[in-house]
């Protein structure tokens, strides 16, 4: 690679391609290089790193792998810094990672709701998991719940926050649910909340026409949308029991869940595409195995 372009400025490059950070909503998120890389000294060995790790969150065990991996750049989708930092200790957890990368000289770039606006992004694929493929084969015609504002990039109309679509035919719920759990976390639970018409003994599935999805935490994108199914990472109780009062039905997966593997199934063989032909064409792209949600569901049976 030519000295002048080291690996994190033609990952950045190409990342700023694939999903402009101009769709991400500045008005709360914070996208971008957070973590930049320092500059070599003058004595030190020339650098042979080259893998990029692809992560949700960042935490001491995701850290911990890219150190083992020799990780040059982290592609984190949630921002590490969300707020102004005063100061750098150890004493705060997020703090303490981004002075161990820091150290190693491993940048950290963050796309966030630019990846969810994008088209081909985030909703598209949860619009894609749910139609089998249908929005990637153009059997499905998705928009965004709020467009972006103003111009966009070429190639990003119709980009937005959240995805509403009508179905090509009416699906029973039983089926989306399982379409669901297969493309998001292959776990048999889904997180349902659902009117309690619905619940009677001996009632079918209610047939679903029109689906609403928003990875992590939808609840202000949705609005009042007239879906039948809104999907979703996490819902507050209040939040989910006005959309039962409205006749909806509201899937959660928890948050990251509704996220995470997009990196391994789109990421990863996007970004590997769009790195051909550049100084970073041999680069290692992986996903890490360390990222998971915080919440799991335990059995507690066994534990009596």
């Amino acid at each position: 690679m030519d000295s002048s372009t080291t690996l994190t400025d033609t990952v950045v490059a190409a990342m700023r391609k694939l999903f402009p950070e101009e769709l991400a909503d500045k008005s709360w998120d914070n996208t971008g290089l957070l973590l930049g890389e320092a500059p070599r000294s003058a004595s030190a060995s020339t650098d042979e790193r080259s893998t990029v790790l692809l992560t949700n969150d960042l935490t001491a065990e995701v850290v911990d792998e890219a150190l083992n991996e020799n990780v040059r750049v982290i592609i984190c989708y949630h921002p590490v810094i969300f707020k102004g930092i005063k100061s750098l200790t150890t004493q705060e957890p997020m703090q303490m990672q981004l002075l161990r990368l820091a150290a190693e000289r491993i940048a950290v770039y963050c796309p966030h709701s630019a990846i969810d606006a994008a088209v081909g992004g985030m909703c598209d694929w949860l619009c894609d998991i749910l139609t089998m493929g249908g929005v990637h084969k153009q059997q499905v015609v998705c928009r965004a719940l709020r467009p972006i504002a103003g111009p966009v990039p070429q190639g990003q109309e119709g980009a937005g926050y959240g995805r509403e679509m009508v179905l090509p035919q009416q699906t029973d719920l039983h089926t989306l649910l399982r379409r669901l759990s297969a493309g998001t976390t292959g776990s048999p639970h889904v997180m349902v909340a659902m009117p309690e018409r619905m619940k009677r003994p001996g009632q079918p599935p209610p047939m679903i026409s029109k689906v609403a999805v928003c990875p992590g935490s939808g609840a202000s994108v949705f609005g009042d949308t007239d879906a039948d199914l809104l999907v979703t990472g996490e819902m507050s109780h209040h939040e989910a029991l006005r959309h039962t009062q409205f006749g909806r039905v509201v899937a959660t997966v928890f948050h990251s869940n509704s996220e995470r593997r997009y990196l391994r199934d789109v990421l990863r063989p996007m970004l590997e595409k769009r790195l051909q032909g550049t100084p970073a064409s041999g680069a290692r792209i992986i996903v890490s195995s360390a990222d998971r949600d915080p919440y799991e569901i335990i059995n507690v049976q066994p534990l009596a």
